[in-house]
């Protein structure tokens, strides 16, 4: 379809679902769900009063989608590009609004795990069923976070332990020899509560090495401590061996292994001088280590042999106070240091190197939260960063939103800058490695409006972004660089731009219907080209049964237009559009005066149809595949 086709679709189904919805009245807009965010502003807010484009992952969406790992959960945001290449287990990246998965910024429970190495995090290897919800906010959200949040931020927070006692355990079976498993032991009391999580994940995969073998285990727990204060904690490890199918140079490759361990420690103490004053003290540790090895393979004739070994670590210091000045000011003042740590020793027939490097990073920010009359919002925010390699960096941000009276309706805007340092391997590789690479930046801007209809049982969101990217980081082939033949360099400029959209109603009290959209377009000024790995339009439409108490299914069919990308044995850069059809369903005893709890029969069954296609060029994806399963509460 042409691009004036898809806008005047789009604007036509504004316009239809507009229409359609009476306004309601105040009260009913009070009934709307409404929930609960603390990323957007480090402070509890609802998504309601908040002036960035929000998204929450709930509970209750994780445990209907019986996910494997995070990407199985992300699909449909809008705005947001999870693209896996390959079945479950094989790399995939999170991207927002047209950036690249280094220019989103990933937490765990409000701790950074972007890669040192690398500067994104890989959630391929992160089971989700240990977190209550994902938040995702859209847009640069380097003012509040520092470097990497230059499209936004991904917030995976963990379970809380719930009054008395409970344990639980599942595990499902299905297509291609997969088995998953998960257990949990959670509790609470007056003064604290503990969760505690492990999940496995088994599978042979779609072609022949594509195996993956996965155990994680996630623990969270709070506790008062002198009625004065709270000690937040949480300790993560994940455990991967993963066959690579397919990898540069080799469409099939037979004998390449991953082994990916992780290991996140990370604790917040909060500490309340008053009801207006609040001193928060935090600290994290993030290790990561990764052994690739690739052999030749059978009948190569010029193979890359290597095993290579890379250890990270991330230590985080972190301290703020926050001071409210009554209901119309919050204001908020922190510091942070950060230490990013990391060695890569290479083995290859082509010679052996040996790396190491450390930077470090502080930074101040000040926040400012204002709540001028009812239904006014505004946030002001700026951050200075002082970093060992990459200098000295400012970004401000600032965002408004405005509730119509009597319309359920509320518009707003945000304006910012944000940066992303250059990682460890791009100024020290051996090969295109330049020391003096200089930060990428982006500019963006956004307006939005949000409408609450059908009675306070529909709503419908749109935003417009604008993005522009400059001082990427790039391979520049006209310079000979260390190696003769060229080098990394910020020569490259770029944006993206688009609509991102979101409308759901409830159409019987049974039945629900979700829809998402979203338009992007992009351009890459110094390859003269649309940004690889992004599509122009995307969306989902999604139908939420509840027949009964008991059973609960949902339907999803998900679309997206071509796109150019990056095939990693050369080839046509288009990668075709596609279109899949996934079924969830869940069904539930609760059992009284037993020793279960509650019984509950999973499964789901994804691309329905058997279609052929890729996320990524180059990467088959599953065909028809299924999984079943129970799970019990004691």
């Amino acid at each position: 379809m042409r691009r004036e086709g898809w806008r005047g679709a789009w604007t036509v189904l504004v316009a239809v679902l507009a229409a359609s919805f009476p306004a309601p009245s105040l009260a009913e807009e009070a009934t709307r769900l409404d929930p609960i965010v603390v990323t957007a502003t480090r402070i509890e807010q609802k998504v309601s009063e908040q002036a960035s484009a929000v998204s929450v992952v709930t509970r209750e969406e994780i445990e209907g989608k019986s996910p494997v790992v995070a990407g199985d959960v992300l699909q449909g945001i809008p705005g947001v590009d999870v693209q896996r290449s390959g079945s479950a287990g094989n790399r995939e990246n999170i991207k927002i609004r047209g950036g690249l998965g280094t220019q989103t910024l990933v937490l765990i429970d409000g701790f950074p795990v972007n890669s040192p190495t690398l500067g994104e995090f890989d959630v391929s290897s992160l089971p989700v069923d240990g977190f209550d919800r994902i938040e995702v906010v859209r847009g640069t959200q380097s003012a509040l976070y520092g470097s990497n949040a230059m499209t936004g931020v991904v917030n995976f927070l963990p379970r809380k332990g719930e009054m008395g006692r409970q344990y639980g355990a599942g595990a499902s079976g299905g297509s291609h020899n997969t088995l998953t498993w998960k257990g949990f032991g959670q509790g609470a009391g007056e003064r604290g509560n503990l969760h505690l999580g492990a999940n496995g994940f088994e599978s042979d995969g779609i072609v022949e090495n594509d195996d993956t073998s996965l155990a994680s285990f996630l623990g969270s727990g709070e506790v008062e401590t002198g009625g004065w204060g709270r000690l937040h904690a949480i300790v993560l490890t994940t455990d991967q061996e993963k066959g690579i199918p397919v990898d540069f140079g080799t469409p099939r490759d037979l004998n390449h292994e991953l082994t990916r361990r992780g290991f996140l420690a990370g604790a917040r103490w909060e500490m309340f001088a008053s009801e207006a004053i609040a001193v928060t003290a935090s600290g994290s540790v993030f290790d990561e280590f990764f052994h690739d090895r690739d052999p030749a393979d059978p009948g190569e004739v010029f193979p890359f042999e290597y095993d290579d070994t890379t250890k990270t670590r991330k230590t985080i210091l972190g301290l703020q106070a926050r001071f409210a000045a009554g209901r119309r000011s919050t204001t908020f003042l922190g510091f942070e240091y950060q230490k990013d740590r990391g060695t890569d020793t290479l083995l290859s027939n082509y010679g052996d190197t040996v790396l190491a490097s450390s930077t470090y990073n502080r930074s101040v920010y000040l926040q400012e939260e204002l709540r001028i009359g009812a239904g006014t919002g505004v946030s002001l925010g700026a951050r200075l960063d002082g970093n060992s390699e990459a200098g000295t960096e400012f970004n401000p941000k600032v965002a408004v939103f405005q509730e119509i009276p009597g319309t359920g309706a509320r518009v707003r805007a945000a304006a910012g800058r944000g940066f992303r340092v250059p990682t460890l391997s791009e100024k020290s590789d051996p090969f295109i490695g330049n020391p003096s690479l200089s930060p990428e930046v982006a500019v963006s801007w956004e307006a939005g409006a949000d409408v609450v209809t059908f009675h306070g049982k529909g709503r419908i969101s749109a935003t417009w972004f604008y993005q522009d990217f400059r001082d990427l980081i790039q391979f520049d082939g006209t310079v000979p660089g260390s190696a003769g033949f060229g080098e990394l360099r910020n020569v490259g400029k770029a944006f993206s731009r688009g609509v991102e959209a979101e409308a759901d109603a409830e159409l019987l009290p049974e039945v629900s219907l979700l829809l998402t959209y979203t338009y992007t377009d992009t351009w890459d000024a110094a390859n003269q080209r649309r940004i690889l790995g992004i599509p122009e339009h995307r969306g989902t439409l999604s139908l939420l049964l509840h027949p009964s108490p008991r059973w609960e299914g949902r339907i999803d069919w998900r679309a997206e237009s071509d796109q150019l990308d990056a095939p990693p044995n050369g080839g046509d850069l288009r990668r075709p559009g596609y279109a899949r059809v996934d079924l969830f369903t869940r069904y539930r005893w609760e059992v009284a005066g037993g020793d279960f709890r509650e019984v509950s029969l999973v499964g789901k069954v994804q691309n329905l149809f058997d279609r052929t296609y890729e996320e990524r060029k180059g990467f088959p994806s599953p065909g028809f595949h299924f999984l079943l399963g129970a799970e019990v509460k004691i």
